[in-house]
């Protein structure tokens, strides 16, 4: 027998589910089931049975634990990075700091070198007719030594010397020993039976 208020069945029906909340639907019909209390409409009374008839076996309960529902719909999509924030306000310059100490004043440079011109000698006494020569005066202090001059340009190079004479010739240890057959070597000498032979290659 259909129930009225639920046409399609002892369940509601629900239509356009939205998947990202069908999981939650699931489990509260699920979990109405498992509670009991939602069935069909109580049918009609059944014919009496047969006096001392058996009694028939205990059915089946009517609680069944409906499947789990599906898990909730993906993850959504990363949202906007959000605008950037407003710039800190400009720091206020540093303090100009304190002059700094002054530094010692630089040494004195040496005394030049003098150009004092010595005293000139008296002139000696006039004596007779021929008067006698005066006493020579002081000789004055010796002058400073002037700056030496440049040195002047180098002169032109000489002509080249002859050459020496050529030393005695030195002694040798080395012994040639060529090889006794072609070693097919362009240019390579070879003893071609007590000959010395040039290889053609």
């Amino acid at each position: 027998m259909t129930n009225p208020a639920f046409p399609d069945g002892p369940i509601p029906e629900y239509t356009n589910v939205d998947a990202s909340t069908r999981s939650w639907w699931l489990k509260q019909l699920v979990d109405a089931v498992n509670a009991g209390g939602i069935g069909g409409s109580t049918g009609n009374t059944g014919p009496a049975g047969l006096a001392g008839g058996s009694t028939g076996p205990t059915g089946p309960s009517g609680t069944v634990t409906g499947p789990t529902g599906p898990t909730g719909g993906q993850q959504g999509p990363v949202g906007p990075t959000g605008p950037t924030g407003i710039g800190g306000a400009t720091a206020p310059n540093g303090y100009v700091g304190p002059a700094g100490v002054t530094g010692p004043g630089g040494w004195t440079g040496p005394i030049g070198p003098s150009t004092y011109t010595g005293i000139t000698g008296f002139t000696g006494p006039v004596g007779g007719t021929t008067g006698s020569v005066g006493a020579t005066g002081y000789a004055g202090p010796t002058g400073t030594t002037g700056i030496i001059g440049l040195q002047g340009p180098t002169g032109p190079m000489g002509a080249t010397g002859s050459t020496g004479l050529t030393g005695n010739t030195g002694a040798s240890f080395f012994q040639f020993s060529p090889p006794v057959a072609d070693p097919h070597v362009k240019g390579q000498l070879w003893s071609n039976g007590g000959v010395l032979t040039v290889s053609a290659g």
